[in-house]
């Protein structure tokens, strides 16, 4: 389950609906991920009653050297599943951090440019295709008419955000997207913030990818 939380960027919304009927849960993420969710469920469950049914099912000469070794066993599953269960949205989290820690080369090849020539107009380049910059006069945003996948095709930039301190902020969409990856300098750190077309953003968390960048999750207020 924690690999797959990895691999998977749907692997969140899969947990969500894995208490669904079965039609909303392969509507939502495929026959595949339904399949795998359901198997899961199933081998823990039966699990479960397998380590219960044994211990029920000894003899009484036994259960006293074994039946507290048997109910540690039997909490400590119960405990794990019950956390994978509460906690998806925490290990979601963590997995995204690590996908996205592999692809701080890509979202760098982005930045580096912009880092040295912010745009003032709109226009084109070479790494984010045609935009078109807001407020006029002092661009701050970059609204991206093309936007540019990652390697991995699951995640692209959808705008581009320059903070007062230099720092540039990528605009995650797509299957894993929905929040920022940003770049800041030594010292600095996201925070909430208005963007240049007036969409305020309060921070909810944030996390360290390496090299100066962090994935952000932002509310819109």
């Amino acid at each position: 389950m924690l690999i797959l939380s990895v691999v998977d960027p749907l692997f969140e919304t899969t947990i969500e609906f894995a208490y669904s009927t079965p039609k909303q849960l392969v509507l939502h993420v495929g026959w595949p991920r339904a399949i795998v969710i359901v198997t899961t469920i199933v081998v823990a469950l039966a699990s479960l009653i397998t380590l219960l049914t044994a211990t029920l099912g000894r003899r009484p000469h036994s259960q006293n050297t074994r039946s507290v070794r048997s109910l540690l066993a039997i909490t400590a599953m119960v405990a794990l599943w019950c956390s994978l269960a509460i906690h998806h949205d925490v290990i979601a989290w963590q997995a995204k951090r690590i996908r996205f820690a592999c692809r701080v080369d890509e979202l760098e090849s982005i930045v580096a440019p912009l880092r040295v020539d912010w745009p003032t107009t709109d226009g084109e380049l070479p790494t984010i295709g045609p935009y078109m910059a807001y407020p006029f006069g002092r661009p701050t945003s970059l609204v991206l008419l093309h936007s540019p996948r990652l390697a991995s095709e699951t995640v692209y930039v959808s705008a581009v955000e320059r903070g007062s301190d230099g720092s540039i902020k990528l605009q995650l969409a797509g299957v894993d997207g929905g929040d920022w990856a940003e770049w800041h300098p030594p010292q600095g750190r996201p925070q909430s913030f208005v963007g240049g077309l007036l969409d305020a953003h309060e921070l909810q968390a944030v996390c360290s990818i390496g090299s100066g960048w962090y994935l952000v999750r932002y509310q819109l207020t």
